[in-house]
């Protein structure tokens, strides 16, 4: 058994989640799939953000990288909360778990590009070892949703209009505005491409999963 702490709840196609967490024990993200391998239905999902699980797991290695985080639950059982009073970021100090800190390009060991319409991606010539981090913002974000999608833009870097950023949390009324120096989740999509244009290559688009107060 591993004690992990769920960090994350983001929405999936189908009425699915997908949830992560860290494994306190061993000081790893984990993305807590069902015994067989699957993301959690959203009605039946027990897990919720800051709760502490004691889970048996296997390691769920059918994905390439960067999404080596996914483990099979086996078994698990509810054993605490964080207390009211101790933010995600005291905790993950605690724990000394990594948390990025400076520009957005930092984030993912550095291996970030841009499109041309400013969304951030990795591609399949430079991958990191992981899809999800933990970064302190290095200035504001604002919400700017695009054809009905809630979206966040990053005004760093050499683009005139800044990075674009797809909100894949659960929140019914996300944040117009998240500060400087907020503790956010960053994480990287399923390796794809658009199935009209078979001359773009594969990409995992970076996503934010949420942000803690």
């Amino acid at each position: 058994m591993s004690k992990v702490l769920i960090v994350s709840k983001t929405r999936m196609a189908n009425d699915h989640v997908c949830v992560g967490g860290i494994d306190i024990d061993n000081n790893i993200s984990v993305r807590l799939l069902n015994i067989n391998g699957y993301y959690e239905s959203a009605d039946t999902c027990q897990f919720n953000i800051r709760e502490i699980w004691d889970v048996e797991y296997s390691k769920h290695n059918q994905r390439p990288l960067p999404h080596s985080e996914d483990i099979c639950v086996m078994s698990k059982k509810k054993s605490g909360e964080l207390k009211s009073e101790i933010s995600m970021l005291d905790m993950l100090t605690k724990i000394q778990f990594h948390v990025c800190k400076g520009s957005l390009f930092m984030t993912f060991e550095g291996k970030l590009k841009s499109t041309d319409s400013g969304t951030l991606y990795i591609s399949e010539d430079s991958v990191p070892n992981n899809s999800t981090c933990f970064w302190i913002c290095d200035r504001e974000i604002r919400r700017s949703d695009y054809k009905g999608k809630v979206r966040y833009n990053y005004q760093g870097g050499t683009r005139q209009w800044g990075i674009n950023i797809s909100y894949a949390g659960l929140e019914d009324k996300p944040a117009q505005i998240i500060p400087q120096g907020t503790l956010t989740r960053l994480s990287l999509a399923h390796w794809w491409s658009p199935p009209e244009d078979s001359d773009t290559e594969e990409r995992c688009y970076l996503q934010l999963s949420g942000w803690y107060e």
